[in-house]
């Protein structure tokens, strides 16, 4: 069966759509199995094991946000030349992206073997809670190699218009994984590296998985010994679009491992707090980032073809679903936060203190959701530029704010999720700026 699709043809709003469903059933799936961890510790083993998740759970971010950065250079440069219709192109970057994550799989790997103690020390994480949280970093480190090959096959595949593939075998994942949390967490009570093993062990499956069926279904997983040869050309290409990328993300996740350290210092109840609220916020933007991502390779393929007013449109259908979807989760914030902390935590000052956070940080969802359509279109138009620009921006606005806000007394602990919200409103503004001001409609396929 081929599930390619040509995005440069076609209705915008149904190419969009059908795109992103798939993307956020398994964007919902991923976020199920991430939250499988938090929920069957907090439930079985209790607040301090959910803080010890949560205390590097930024950290771990940050080492895999550079793999998204990188694999989603690596589809943009794909993609082009897929809605370019160069086909032997497109086969010799998928080549060159196995040098591309291999490379960076197996330094960041040491990296988070290594330094899983200091980084977490330097954070300024809890004593008490100092082992669980550094054998859960050091054993979700070695599960990187999957995560990396898992990203970069969802990538490419994504670049070709196959949205489906990669939430088959993550669904798979994600099922697999709550199987073995509970295994290992209430049968065989390895408490927090229970979790940790079982993530690794269902993200190795999943890129195992999705690269067996690609190979024996995907045309252009069908390389020849000569397009394996490292086309040095194209390599520097995915890395013009990647490493901005992947710095950009970098930047976004060491601004959390910041505002990691603020919340580390109100003790351990809030860092139980924000690790549930933030779990369900990333439920949330499971749909700011089917959208980003559709719309990156919807932009990508017909830039690659020349359809500018396609792109604009693509953006106009988005712009609308965010917006509709931003207000509704609103809603459901002041309806349902206190049920959804208790889901995480029976404490019942957790779940209060989590249910006002969620009421709190609800009314700045829209302009979340506007960060990544803008964000999407200029990733996909290969404005590197802009991808820079938005890291340092949620650096200086993440840090800057919680830092300033919750030395404030009458604000204090609620300082850290306006902090969030206040970075959202800048770096979408600066996005929508740099949308009309229209440079992107010069980008063409990097020569």
């Amino acid at each position: 069966m081929n599930f390619m699709q040509d995005m440069t043809k076609g209705s915008p709003f149904k190419l969009l759509l059908s795109f992103s469903i798939p993307l956020l059933i398994g964007s919902l799936f991923q976020q199920f199995y991430t939250m499988a961890d938090s929920i069957i510790v907090g439930k079985f083993v209790g607040a301090d094991a959910l803080a010890s998740i949560g205390a590097c759970s930024s950290v771990i971010y940050l080492l895999f946000s550079l793999f998204l950065g990188l694999s989603a250079g690596i589809g943009i440069v794909i993609s082009q030349y897929f809605g370019a219709g160069d086909g032997s192109t497109v086969r010799k970057g998928i080549a060159c992206s196995v040098y591309i994550l291999l490379a960076a799989s197996i330094l960041l790997t040491l990296i988070g073997l290594t330094l899983a103690r200091p980084i977490l020390t330097f954070l300024g994480t809890p004593e008490e809670i100092m082992q669980d949280a550094a054998v859960y970093f050091q054993i979700t480190s070695g599960g990187i190699v999957a995560v990396a090959f898992y990203n970069g096959i969802s990538s490419i595949l994504r670049a070709l218009g196959d949205s489906r593939t990669p939430l088959i075998f993550l669904a798979l994942a994600a099922l697999l994984n709550v199987g073995l949390d509970l295994l290992f967490v209430t049968v065989f009570h390895m408490g927090v590296a229970g979790a940790a093993l079982a993530t690794a062990i269902a993200q190795f499956s999943s890129a195992c998985a999705c690269l067996v069926f690609s190979l024996k279904t995907n045309p252009y997983f069908h390389i020849k010994k000569e397009e394996f040869r490292p086309d040095t050309g194209l390599i520097r290409r995915m890395m013009h679009i990647g490493l901005p990328l992947a710095l950009q993300n970098a930047m976004i996740a060491f601004s959390c491992v910041m505002l990691q350290s603020v919340i580390n210092s109100f003790g351990t109840m809030i860092m139980a707090v924000f690790t549930a609220t933030n779990r369900i916020e990333n439920l949330v933007n499971q749909i700011y980032i089917a959208a980003n991502t559709a719309l990156s390779n919807y932009t990508a393929q017909n830039l690659g073809a020349g359809n500018t007013d396609r792109v604009r449109a693509g953006t106009r259908c988005c712009i609308q679903i965010t917006v509709g979807f931003s207000l509704l989760m609103v809603l459901v914030m002041y309806l349902c936060g206190h049920m959804f902390m208790g889901w995480f935590v029976t404490d019942r000052q957790v779940i209060e203190t989590g249910a006002q956070a969620l009421k709190l940080i609800s009314l700045f969802f829209v302009f979340w959701g506007l960060l990544y359509v803008f964000r999407g279109i200029l990733n996909g138009a290969g404005n590197a530029g802009f991808a820079l620009v938005s890291g340092i921006l949620e650096v200086v606005g993440r840090m800057g704010c919680a830092f300033l806000l919750t030395s404030i007394p009458f604000i204090g602990q609620w300082g850290i999720w306006l902090a969030e919200g206040l970075t959202w409103i800048l770096v979408s503004a600066a996005g929508a700026i740099c949308y009309f001001r229209g440079k992107w409609t010069q980008k063409k396929l990097i020569a």
